[in-house]
């Protein structure tokens, strides 16, 4: 396998040459500045790309697409695409795959699988993606197979997204529900009580007062977790600053996230990333 960065990237990788019958053909995760573009090209697979964060123009076969925090985008073998036009500091996974092998170990996957451009929401799909790049980015014994079963969780998720049947199996109340999913997917966005009570038409006091019975802590704290967590994948997983990451996580500076990541693991973002690259 061959790991190295693009030209031009603020930070993030490109991985390619696997080994064993994963079915990755590249992937990677990249943080671009506002002049990176992606020239049209074509693969004889499927290329899955998901926002994380800032907006991008995208065309594929003749049409536009544009893509918020949280979007998939998914190009069929063969459809010419790329990135069109100037964006901002932007940040992005992206994986092409071909479905071959992992139809062969998962056969009721294939029927969820369109022949046209899939373009929609599907926040959840960042935890495949932050598996696959541990994968790519970690030297772990069972190389081979974690590669795999990583690929296939990524195909598992994509192919839940393109048919959205899930039914919650723990009674929550819907309030709960609604602002639990809000913090799991846009944890980066500045949110206050009085803004997530507004999104489910409830007094802020009771919104605070249902969530922390239900999942035994405020949201503010929930929504610091959420941060750190993935805060704890980044450092690990990829070279991005201190900064950049603090930013693109929600908080207002370094020293805020540096202090909220002390409180929660004990240790300072750059003690903690240095514990992990030895």
């Amino acid at each position: 396998m061959s790991l190295y960065r693009p030209d031009g990237l603020r930070a993030g990788f490109h991985a390619e040459g696997f080994p064993g019958t994963s079915g990755l053909v590249h992937a990677g995760e990249q943080w671009a500045p506002e002049h990176f573009l992606i020239e049209p090209h074509v693969h004889p697979v499927w290329e899955i790309y998901l926002q994380q964060h800032g907006t991008t123009h995208w065309m594929a076969g003749g049409e536009s697409y544009v893509l918020h925090p949280g979007h998939l985008f998914a190009v069929p073998p063969g459809l010419i695409h790329h990135l069109a036009g100037r964006s901002g500091n932007h940040h992005f996974y992206f994986a092409a795959v071909d479905l071959e092998p992992v139809v062969r170990r998962h056969p009721a996957l294939a029927p969820h699988w369109p022949t046209t451009v899939v373009h929609t929401e599907a926040g959840e799909l960042a935890y495949a993606f932050a598996q696959l790049v541990r994968e790519l980015t970690t030297r772990y014994e069972y190389t081979d197979l974690g590669l795999e079963l990583a690929v296939d969780h990524l195909i598992l998720a994509v192919s839940r997204a393109l048919a959205p049947t899930a039914v919650p199996q723990l009674a929550m109340h819907p309030a709960v529900r609604t602002v639990k999913r809000l913090l799991d997917q846009e944890f980066h966005e500045h949110w206050t009580l009085r803004e997530l009570a507004d999104r489910v038409g409830l007094a802020p006091a009771y919104l605070a007062e249902l969530f922390a019975n239900e999942l035994g802590q405020p949201p503010h704290r929930y929504l610091s977790e959420r941060r750190i967590d993935r805060a704890r994948q980044l450092l690990e997983a990829s070279d991005v600053t201190i900064t950049a990451l603090a930013l693109s996580l929600g908080f207002s500076s370094s020293q805020h996230f540096a202090r909220a990541f002390r409180q929660h693991t004990g240790s300072t973002p750059t003690a903690f990333r240095a514990s992990r690259s030895r």
